[in-house]
């Protein structure tokens, strides 16, 4: 074996392994986190405003990223079994399902960033478009607009038999129109990671100027509607701390899907090729930090989202602690019970032997 190809093995192998890893923490990460996000945005203090309705839709989505498309690129990636190989049905619903739910994902915290611009604009109109009401229709929407927008990719996506090097004739789920290939990534690239970061953008900084003009406008020391505006500010926070790790995890590995369509026709050399390969998959893995993120996120920014953590953590241990009493309790009351009950039976059984003899 070559130098060259000892090189690539090593490459290939350290590659697994990052991967793996990477998968592993993203998958332990985002199960704990998003289960604390719905038990957070579903308290009182938080469910009554359009913003939470948008980061718990993201939530749920989020959930079948880490629960099943996570779980599936471990299986392919550490045993090389690609269950999309097994039926042309599943193939096609399978790739369907994992873009667009990527996709969904970006797009309601993008919704999220429109609706903190509509509430702290000035014009009325607009601040009453961020409502309840509102949130929950475009959500709907949004769900209905996205899975549409990638519907084609059902028709192109087909079991292909594939000669492998060692001359073993297989199955694999792929797009064999290299034109459409082109165009999905091309669309997805658009519609996963810059379509929704640009808006997230440009609603940031349109939110930023409406909030300095309104300070500017209200004096510091009004109290009215004082609780609204803090908790208005708090989310603010939470969503720029989720919109600048979406655009980063998502904008590596956009950059580098651009630079691998661009440069396809380049000649290269085997050990370029690895190098690029690994580092396409490295980069791909990481943009599911946007997914299992959220949760850490929202705690090291959110205040509100912080108290709220804590009561159901508070909560969780006081009703361990209950339980844990009404068993001592009840275990001593039937411990007494079982001793009374035994004590009776003595004093029958002296009586009994007291009159017979």
């Amino acid at each position: 074996m070559s130098s060259i190809d000892q090189t690539i093995q090593q490459i290939n192998t350290a590659t697994t392994i990052i991967i793996s890893i990477m998968y592993f923490v993203n998958f332990i990460f985002g199960v704990i986190g998003l289960t604390f996000n719905v038990f957070v945005f579903t308290r009182p203090s938080l469910r009554e405003t359009p913003c939470s309705i948008y980061f718990l839709a993201s939530t749920f989505f989020n959930f079948f990223v880490i629960l099943a498309i996570i779980p599936l690129r471990l299986v392919l990636n550490n045993f090389n079994i690609d269950l999309a190989t097994y039926n042309a049905q599943y193939c096609k619903i399978q790739y369907f399902a994992f873009y667009f739910t990527r996709a969904l994902s970006c797009w309601f915290i993008a919704m999220a960033c429109i609706d903190r611009y509509l509430h702290s604009s000035h014009d009325i109109f607009l601040r009453r478009m961020s409502s309840l009401k509102v949130a929950k229709l475009s959500v709907a929407i949004v769900s209905i607009v996205v899975p549409i927008l990638y519907c084609h990719m059902i028709i192109f996506y087909n079991l292909i038999q594939v000669k492998k090097s060692s001359g073993i004739i297989a199955y694999s789920c792929i797009i064999q129109d290299t034109t459409y290939s082109t165009f999905i990534t091309i669309w997805h690239l658009f519609l996963y990671s810059f379509c929704p970061s640009v808006l997230m953008l440009i609603f940031g900084c349109l939110t930023l100027r409406s909030i300095r003009m309104h300070r500017q406008i209200i004096p510091q020391n009004m109290n009215n509607n004082r609780i609204s505006r803090r908790t208005s500010i708090e989310l603010l926070r939470m969503l720029s701390a989720q919109v600048l790790v979406i655009i980063i995890s998502t904008s590596a590995s956009s950059i580098y899907q651009l630079y691998a369509l661009f440069t396809s026709n380049v000649t290269k050399d085997t050990l370029r090729i690895s190098q690029e390969n690994a580092a396409g998959k490295i980069l791909a893995v990481l943009s599911y930090f946007a997914h299992s993120t959220s949760f850490y996120m929202f705690t090291l920014t959110g205040s509100i989202f912080r108290k709220e953590v804590f009561k159901i953590i508070g909560q969780c241990s006081l009703y361990k602690r209950n339980r844990v009493h009404i068993t001592g309790v009840q275990t001593h009351q039937m411990s007494s019970l079982q001793y009374n009950q035994q004590t009776n039976t003595i004093l029958k059984n002296s009586v009994g032997q007291q009159r017979h003899s």
